[in-house]
């Protein structure tokens, strides 16, 4: 096995490079003449769909994992985004504002994807232990991860340090913001289950879309090589032709579904007026699992990550 080392220069090339842009996922949506104001008419029932897209290149595998590599759990710009909501409405005749999502990927119980991926690759096993490490088994579908369910998805209180790329908010009825106030809560939905495929912080976007009236086109359909190239090393990804797709919810497709609901005239852009307002929520806090660990993780697994690809 090739130890190769990774320069600082490649570890910052990685870190602030721009947009990504795919032929199979077009951002023309972009260039939409979008109106851009701070104004933004406050009704006593609303809700504002906001995303933070990475505008990433989903044109195939090689692409998808270079930002599974990048990603950290609640990180700002190395990351694939994020979605999230705020409701307004009157609760006991009392305004009320709730600004949150889902989130997850901590990597505590179970590996992140992009470990666990790997991990199937060198040891033959998601999660291995020592003794697992040290007598390795063959995995003819490493890239199978991507589809584990790692239950240890939160609530994300507010934006979770995210910045808006885009914003859009759309009236409600007073039952409507019941239903979805009903559907946030704790009590309702298990924001410990979480998926790339399946229930994630875009997947909860485009429920609480429904509930609304709206239906969001919200997926993205990744091919998968058989293997990919990280950093001069070959990686295994499948054998199996079932694991040559992947589908999952995406910042980036519930981007232009709300820049069409905006450009149609049925919600109006808010972003500017999100920035300027900087609304706080009033609902009790829920502890989301330790944002000291968050921050470490953001500042130590990009680089171990970076490193682990390029010695495999």
């Amino acid at each position: 096995m090739t130890i190769l080392r990774a320069s600082v220069s490649l570890l910052f090339f990685f870190l602030l490079q721009g947009p990504l842009y795919s032929e199979g996922f077009s951002y023309d949506h972009l260039k939409w003449p979008i109106p851009r104001t701070t104004m933004m008419d406050e009704s006593d029932y609303y809700i504002v769909f906001l995303v933070a897209a990475r505008h990433l290149d989903y044109s195939d595998s090689q692409e998808l994992f270079r930002s599974l590599v990048k990603h950290a759990a609640g990180g700002k710009n190395a990351d694939v985004g994020h979605s999230w909501v705020l409701l307004h409405g009157i609760k006991e005749g009392e305004a009320v504002t709730i600004e949150g999502g889902q989130s997850g990927e901590l990597g505590i119980e179970k590996p992140k994807y992009y470990d666990g991926v790997m991990n199937y690759f060198q040891y033959g096993y998601a999660n291995p232990t020592g003794a697992q490490k040290r007598n390795p088994r063959y995995e003819p579908n490493p890239v199978k991860y991507l589809w584990a369910d790692v239950d240890d998805g939160f609530y994300q209180e507010g934006n979770g340090t995210f910045r808006p790329s885009f914003a859009a908010k759309i009236d409600l009825t007073a039952e409507q913001f019941e239903a979805i106030y009903e559907f946030m809560s704790p009590r309702n939905y298990n924001y410990r289950h979480y998926s790339l495929v399946g229930q994630q912080c875009s997947s909860y976007l485009a429920k609480v879309a429904t509930l609304a009236g709206l239906n969001l086109d919200h997926k993205v359909t990744v091919k998968l090589t058989p293997s990919i190239t990280l950093w001069g090393n070959k990686v295994r990804l499948w054998s199996d032709p079932e694991y040559s797709q992947i589908s999952f919810a995406s910042p980036d497709a519930l981007e232009k579904s709300l820049m069409h609901l905006c450009l149609d005239g049925k919600a109006q852009p808010a972003r500017r007026w999100y920035k300027k307002k900087g609304i706080r929520m009033r609902k009790k806090r829920i502890s989301n699992g330790g944002g000291g660990r968050r921050l470490f993780d953001r500042i130590i697994r990009y680089p171990y990550r970076l490193y682990r690809a390029a010695t495999i």
